[in-house]
């Protein structure tokens, strides 16, 4: 996992509303994109996340200014079973 993240927000606001939203499928087996923009506490924020083998593994992105959040997202459908090292299969 690779994650880098800056925050900045406001602790006295508890305002969260998401704006819009969307899921998206791809050419690609088991991927999916997701994009989100919502209104919350946040002042400033990057947010950088890629991780592998784990549950919904994939890349998130999010930037954040003055209370409005973009958060994008392209991740794997699949759970990971560390038992096996591997996807789960559907019978599992």
């Amino acid at each position: 996992m690779i994650s880098l993240s800056f925050i900045v927000s406001n602790p006295w606001n508890t305002t969260f509303k998401s704006l819009w939203c969307r899921a998206y499928s791809t050419p690609f087996k088991e991927k999916f994109i997701e994009i989100q923009l919502t209104k919350e506490s946040t002042v400033v924020s990057f947010i950088f996340n890629w991780t592998v083998r784990r549950d919904h593994a994939g890349l998130a992105l999010e930037l954040a200014l003055f209370g409005y959040c973009f958060n994008f997202n392209f991740y794997n459908s699949q759970h990971w079973n560390p038992l096996t090292n591997s996807w789960h299969k559907d019978k599992e």
